[in-house]
């Protein structure tokens, strides 16, 4: 049975719930890797740090030794050197990220001695083991560093590429078609009449999901029959892991999409969700095919693409985190609700502080909302109005 007019936490769960991961992997180089997903764990090559070594400029010493130590050497970062005799009370000056002789225990600053010259030094009190980064103390040969189903970022590449890692196992990357509907639809490139308006959705869904390390191939706009409507969506079916469309679902119109579906063995999780705006949104799976209709208005299309869609690709493509993270935040002025829906509301945060643009008076294809804020927050139906000083999460483009 078809779900109408759910909350937009039923809609989302029910996604998530539905979405299979994929298990196609492919091994790549790790300058092609950014926000890919890990289809196995990362083990690490070798002990981090993997020598001992001096965490300052300085002079390296037993910390038995008296306050009174004999400069007898100078060791540079890079130095290789096989161990050499030190005697009581010796010392060595060491360059940040030089080997530690393994007789030796503490590194002092130099500016932290009391008396520094060429042929000696005199130091105060001080901590054992105080600048010496151990062998191994970070990370252990044998370690999982990085674990299946995390998204590659720039903080994980510079971990691989220190444990001289450059070839990972990956997801292969989701296979998805982005459709518009409607005959008035013209493309940027084209001329568009008064009557007419530009395929923005299209646009607009393929470069959020690039935001977010998803690539999609934009087909166009869906042909004008049922017949042909049918067979162009079996085709894709075929060749797509996901489909998105927008417009031609609402509710009461005579449009054909949905009869489409349906004909290819679509199985709807929910068609309409009870918010503003957005309500005309659909979502279900046709044989191995995720499928999202999106409502035709750009605003709604986009918000629900950024809501829905993105957790519910993370978890088709593997990730093992697909929520998006939120922060509190206080909300600058009230603005009123109705209470009987849920509500997407678009506006800007900064420093702790969020506002909701133009006092949540915004219809729901004005992409200038969109154009001036930076984050949206969601709140649940039952409430009629957003109080002034209120925390909020929020969530950011």
């Amino acid at each position: 049975m078809t779900l109408d007019n759910i909350s937009y936490s039923q809609a989302l769960e029910l996604c998530l719930k539905n979405a299979k991961p994929i298990n196609t992997t492919e091994n790549i180089f790790i300058n092609k890797a950014l926000n890919r997903i890990l289809a196995k764990d990362i083990i690490a090559k070798r002990d981090a740090p993997a020598f001992t070594n001096s965490a300052m400029d300085g002079f390296a010493f037993k910390h038995s030794d008296i306050k009174k130590l004999k400069v007898i050497k100078t060791i540079y970062a890079g130095d290789k050197y096989k161990d050499f005799e030190i005697k009581e009370n010796d010392c060595v000056r060491i360059m940040t990220g030089a080997k530690v002789p393994s007789t030796l225990d503490t590194v002092i600053p130099i500016e932290k001695c009391e008396e520094v010259n060429e042929d000696y030094i005199v130091i105060p009190e001080i901590k054992k083991g105080a600048n010496v980064r151990l062998k191994g103390e970070e990370i252990r040969k044998g370690d999982i560093l990085i674990k299946k189903g995390e998204v590659v970022t720039p903080n994980i590449i510079a971990m691989l590429a220190s444990q001289g890692i450059v070839n990972i196992q990956v997801y292969r990357n989701l296979k998805i078609a982005i459709l518009s509907t409607g005959n008035e639809l013209k493309e940027p490139w084209e001329e568009a009449g008064d009557d007419e308006i530009y395929n923005t959705n299209s646009y607009a869904i393929a470069a959020l999901l690039k935001n977010f390390g998803f690539s999609a191939d934009i087909i166009g706009v869906i042909p004008d029959s049922l017949e042909k409507t049918t067979e162009y969506i079996k085709e894709l079916k075929n060749s797509y892991d996901v489909i998105i469309t927008s417009g031609g679902i609402s509710f009461g119109d005579a449009d054909f999409l949905y009869e489409a579906y349906i004909k290819n063995g679509l199985k709807p999780l929910f068609h309409g969700i009870m918010v503003k705006p957005g309500r005309p949104t659909m979502a279900g799976i046709m044989d191995n095919t995720f499928v999202f209709a999106m409502p035709g208005n750009p605003l709604s299309a986009y918000i629900n693409a950024f809501c829905l869609i993105i957790p519910t690709l993370r978890k088709l493509n593997g990730a093992a985190k697909y929520y998006f993270q939120t922060i509190n935040a206080i909300n600058k002025s009230e603005f009123k609700l109705n209470p009987k829906k849920d509500h997407t509301i678009l506006g800007y945060y900064e420093n702790g502080v969020w506002e909701v643009y133009n006092n949540y008076k915004y219809g729901s294809s004005m992409l200038s909302a969109l154009v001036n804020s930076n984050s949206l927050t969601i709140i649940n139906k039952g409430k009629k109005e957003v109080e002034k000083g209120e925390k909020l999460k929020i969530y950011l483009f």
